[in-house]
């Protein structure tokens, strides 16, 4: 709780390996910006630190490197709003926790760059390469055996979960094959601090928009709107299978809900054993390659509500108006103030 009667304001809370580093590392701060991504890619975060007496460079960089080296450098960070409304309430965004990917030191002006990751890529889940057979194994299994050996928890939150008689992992990262699977299943993936989340895109589409963007309503700084038509705009899918020893075609069809006039057929060969199969996963295809259709991102005033994941609504937009789920929310703090960046596209179906 805070003063209502003091200027809002938002500040970060920043820890390393557990230790609460706020008031050390405050005078040297110039600028933090941290990204949640909604599937695909990890979060990631970015420190810019003004270095001008060389104290960073010289007495933090070797003991950070060498700490991050082995895996122990955890940098967490929340940020904080402070009577965000006006009414003494306080916001808070957790950022979640993430390690040093790398350092950066430059002149003119002196200043050091900390960039660190949720998923970095020296880590075990996405450089060593495995093969192993999976046999008699669904899909959520599989993901939480693999978080569980690379030290992750792991969240299935999809409705379907396939059923793998017999798959093989041939070379492969534990991530990289992680991310085969989920793509032909039509499952999403997101790393996000210590977690691996698999979630069905199209429920987290439905929930209710948190947030209501109107044209010349004051409440952005500016917008930038697209329109996609190459590999964007497929009026059906056709998902088909060929049983090696019947010789038998196991097919189904999905038709796009909102169609422009595109003609365009999108042909997928994958193992199914069913044409109810086959057509769920022909509507995942089709979404997968449709949802880019109309595209929007936003500047705004700070807000920590804000995160990859949840739905907005915009009105007054012409024909870009309607709901949006939000794909990546870019938050930075400097001495400009607090800034919100939100990429959206449209809600398909």
């Amino acid at each position: 709780m805070s003063n209502k009667d003091l200027a809002r304001r938002t500040k970060a809370e920043i820890t390393f390996a557990g230790v609460n580093i706020t008031k050390d590392i405050q005078p040297y701060l110039l600028s933090l910006t941290y990204t949640d991504n909604e599937d695909g890619e990890a979060d990631d975060l970015q420190l810019t630190l003004q270095d001008r007496d060389g104290l960073w460079l010289e007495n933090w960089l070797q003991e950070a490197v060498e700490t991050a080296a082995a895996g122990q450098l955890k940098i967490g960070v929340v940020l904080l709003a402070e009577n965000w409304q006006s009414n003494g309430q306080d916001k808070m965004l957790d950022c979640g926790t993430f390690e040093l990917d790398s350092v950066t030191a430059q002149s003119t002006p002196s200043t050091l760059t900390i960039k660190a990751t949720a998923l970095p890529f020296s880590a075990k889940i996405r450089q060593t390469l495995q093969t192993k057979a999976w046999e008699n194994y669904t899909l959520s299994g599989i993901a939480k055996e693999l978080a569980a050996a690379n030290g992750l928890a792991c969240i299935y939150d999809a409705s379907g979960n396939p059923f793998y008689s017999r798959v093989e992992q041939l070379q492969d990262s534990d991530i990289a094959f992680l991310q085969k699977l989920c793509y032909n299943a039509g499952v999403n993936l997101k790393a996000a601090g210590t977690m691996l989340v698999l979630f069905d895109q199209a429920a987290y589409e439905q929930k209710p928009s948190v947030f209501i963007i109107k044209r010349g309503g004051g409440g952005y700084i500016k917008y930038k709107l697209n329109a996609g038509s190459a590999g964007t705009q497929y009026a059906s899918c056709r998902v088909s299978y060929v049983e090696p020893t019947s010789g038998k075609c196991i097919e189904g069809v999905a038709q796009a809900e909102d169609n422009t006039g595109s003609s365009q057929r999108l042909e997928i060969a994958a193992k199914v054993a069913s044409a109810a199969e086959a057509k769920a996963l022909a509507e995942k295809y089709l979404r997968s390659y449709n949802k880019f259709a109309k595209t929007a991102s936003f500047s705004l005033p700070g807000n920590v509500d804000l995160v990859a994941g949840l739905t907005v609504e915009l009105t007054e937009f012409g024909g870009w108006s309607g709901k949006y789920i939000i794909s990546r929310a870019t938050h930075s703090l400097s001495g400009s103030g607090y800034s919100t960046q939100i990429d959206l596209r449209k809600v398909y179906g």
